[in-house]
């Protein structure tokens, strides 16, 4: 677990590294990196559910979740979406 308070962690942050590869991120209210994560895929398997289910379970680390349908697009390959505690 991470050492940042519920009220701290704001959104979760994906980007697109490489082919095969997205860099995922928990963003304090702040701006501030809170926790840093790497979901690794077969570049052919590339699409929008497995983004967000690799997301959905990298946060789940942290005791977050998020609605797939709050994801929003920040540029071609970059999406973030806010976090919501587990309940």
């Amino acid at each position: 677990m991470a050492d940042f308070t519920e009220a701290q962690a704001a959104v979760v942050r994906i980007e697109r590294a490489e082919p095969g590869r997205w860099d995922l991120s928990v963003i304090s209210d702040s701006g501030v990196t809170m926790g840093h994560g790497v979901y690794l895929f077969e570049p052919d398997r590339d699409d929008a559910q497995d983004e967000i289910a690799g997301a959905a379970e990298f946060v789940r680390d942290y005791g977050f979740h998020f609605e797939a349908d709050a994801v929003v697009a920040d540029g071609p390959d970059a999406f973030w979406a806010p976090l919501l505690p587990l309940d």
